[in-house]
Parts: C-alpha cells; structure tokens; sequence
C-alpha cells in the first residue's frame, strides 16, 4: 500500500506551516521544518523513532527527546495530529489556521497503521450535544477510531 505523495505538495504545505508559524511569532526552526517534512512524506503515522531512523538515512542526527520536542511544537501549532491510539504523529491534512476549531477525526488501521482525517464541524457538535446531559465538556480535542481500512478489508477478503 504505497502511495507518493508530491513534491509540490510538500512545498505547498512547509510554505503555509511557516507562513502560519510567522504569524503566530512561532520559530519554524530547521529541525521543526525538517520533521514536519518527513512527516509529510510519509503515508502512514510516524512515531518519535521511525523520524529519528529517516533523518540518520538522510545523513542527520537528532536525539529522540530532539524530535519529541519538535513534534510537540508542531502539534501544538495545529501542524500535526497525536494519534493515541497508535502513538504516533501525522501532519494535518485540513487547514492549520482553522486547527482549533475543527475538532478532527481520525481513523486509524490497526492493520497497516494509515490514518485518514476527517475535518468536520458537525462531529464536534455532535459530540457535544450527546454529552450535554452529562455535563463533561468537550474540549474540541481530536477523536480517534481505531478499525481496518478498506485496503486491509479487501485484501484480508482475497
């Protein structure tokens, strides 16, 4: 299951993270800009170590604490998504500037480890209103499903 993602994507996005990340007064260092990157190149989430063995290959060094710092910042810039479930990161596929408000939510494989977000006011809401009688408030923070994705259904069917 792989699948490339472009050059003029990647450019595309490191542009509007370091636009965002001046605005904000936020230092999009080289390292940050690195790891966001390799993020970005990668289909399925990253954790802390898989990051660490792309910059070695790439002739880099960087101490796990480094990048969990970098990855830190990233995330809480709204340039990447924790995904607890499979602890790991993978860069925002919906806009940075509205990540606060757009409550997302990722599926996770618990086959091939990809994720898909899914950028939706309605599932915030949602949430909302069904712990309303509750009275836990929902803090707008991503939610996570964990299950197969269509790819590993229709290969485990074969």
């Amino acid at each position: 299951m792989s699948r490339r993602v472009s050059e003029s994507h990647i450019r595309r996005r490191l542009a509007e993270a370091e636009t965002l990340c001046r605005e904000r007064g936020a230092g999009f260092t080289d390292l940050r800009r690195e790891v966001f990157e390799l993020l970005l190149r990668r289909v399925v989430p990253a954790k802390a170590y898989d990051l660490q063995a792309d910059m070695i290959a790439s002739g880099r060094r960087a101490a796990p604490t480094t990048i969990y710092r970098a990855l830190e910042f990233l995330t809480e810039q709204g340039l990447v998504h924790r995904i607890n479930a499979l602890n790991a990161f993978v860069a925002c596929t919906g806009d940075f500037r509205h990540h606060h408000h757009h409550d997302p939510l990722m599926l996770a494989c618990s086959e091939c480890e990809q994720s898909i977000e899914i950028v939706s006011p309605e599932i915030g809401e949602s949430i909302r209103r069904a712990l309303a009688p509750t009275g836990f408030q929902f803090q707008g923070n991503t939610v996570e499903i964990r299950g197969v994705c269509e790819a590993c259904q229709l290969a485990a069917a074969e």
